[in-house]
């Protein structure tokens, strides 16, 4: 298995969509930026929430909010704010914009038909085709 990468647009307001590149890592709850880079988007970080490292240390990492759109596809998705050495691209992301890694072929790709997150009570109309 190789690893997946993609440019997703994410920033504040769907006017300031700016392209990042990102490692899609389906082992990380968030999608993690660094702080350089959640500044020059304007992503401020709102909470100080406590996470577990992939080393199995606890840790309290900034995070916020920002708006993604990947695959003609857009949502909010909660960002972390450290340092490492790329972008990631967390499960909470792939979920909100109802997309899957595609393991075999190195990609991502469709999970659910509907190119924003549906709302419960809220018609969406019908899904795409």
């Amino acid at each position: 298995m190789g690893l997946v990468r993609v440019t997703a647009e994410i920033g504040t307001t769907y006017e300031n969509l700016k392209p990042v590149s990102f490692l899609v890592d389906t082992g990380s709850f968030y999608t993690l930026l660094s702080p350089a880079v959640a500044q020059e988007l304007g992503i401020q970080a709102t909470i100080s929430a406590r996470v577990l490292m992939a080393d199995g240390r606890p840790a309290s990492i900034p995070q916020g909010l920002a708006i993604m759109r990947l695959m003609d596809r857009e949502g909010g998705v909660p960002v972390a704010i450290m340092d490492a050495p790329y972008a990631l691209l967390g499960v909470t992301a792939l979920e909100a914009l109802g997309l899957k890694v595609n393991a075999a072929k190195q990609t991502l790709e469709e999970d659910w038909p509907w190119v924003a997150p549906p709302m419960f009570g809220v018609s969406q109309g019908a899904p795409r085709a």
